[in-house]
């Protein structure tokens, strides 16, 4: 029996959450009045506040690194040698983006997608396929005028979007990559970035289609792209969520 990487990769989180064993191997029958596999009380240790305080120590390094550069070739490197945020095990590559310094556009993406994961490279698959023609619709693109990176540059187990801890360390890189590219609009395409750099976890219906401001930049908010691959509505209304974003330009 083959094995495939999304197997390894539950089996990993089993065993990284303190799952390391089964009660039986067989069906047991509850009315036979054998030994009452239960019996035995285990004690969990509660280890709550120990990852609270790892997650708290890899964003202050996280904020320290960002510190210490001032470019982009320097922050991208320092993303690349990043160790500490948990879902590095799982990530076969690690994506930091794509595009020209000091862009007309920022866009940050959620996370990479299965292909971006698997070659290393951003805007592969489906997925990047359809970015760039969302581009080429605004009249952008990232060779001339256009910046774009995952708010977490890590695939989560099974594209699960990562938890609010494990953002936490990223952030630190998100703020930093607005600080160097000086973009003079920012897209948020899904929920997670835009709740990232401002703290909230709304829902991406109260999200798009506004603008907001970070840092004086104008941001605005639509669907994320896996959710727009399949989602034949969502491009109709996206659509006018980039109108908006056209009439800025």
């Amino acid at each position: 029996m083959q094995i495939s990487k999304d197997d390894i990769d539950i089996l990993k989180l089993y065993e990284d959450s303190g799952v390391d064993e089964s009660y039986t191997d067989k069906p047991y029958e509850f009315f036979s009045g054998g030994d009452n596999i239960f019996a035995n009380k285990v004690i969990v240790e509660d280890k709550k506040s120990d990852v609270n305080i790892s997650i708290l120590k890899a964003k202050q390094e996280a904020e320290k690194l960002v510190d210490s550069v001032s470019d982009l070739a320097g922050l991208k490197k320092v993303i690349s040698e990043f160790k500490l945020n948990p879902l590095l095990k799982f990530a076969s590559n690690v994506i930091s983006g794509v595009g020209v310094e000091n862009p007309k556009l920022l866009v940050i993406t959620e996370t990479p997608n299965t292909d971006e994961d698997r070659s290393g490279v951003m805007l592969s698959g489906p997925t990047g396929d359809m970015f760039k023609k969302i581009l080429v619709a605004i009249k952008s693109s990232v060779e001339t005028d256009t910046y774009t990176f995952p708010a977490s540059p890590y695939r989560a187990p099974g594209g699960r979007l990562p938890t609010f801890e494990e953002m936490e360390i990223s952030i630190p890189f998100i703020k930093k990559f607005i600080e160097i590219l000086k973009p003079k609009v920012i897209l948020c395409m899904g929920s997670l970035p835009v709740n990232a750099l401002f703290g909230k976890n709304d829902a991406i219906t109260l999200l798009r289609g506004k603008w907001l401001e970070y840092n004086e930049i104008p941001l605005m908010t639509t669907f994320s792209l896996s959710y727009l691959l399949n989602n034949k509505e969502a491009k109709k209304r996206a659509w006018g969520d980039l109108q908006l974003l056209l009439q800025k330009f």
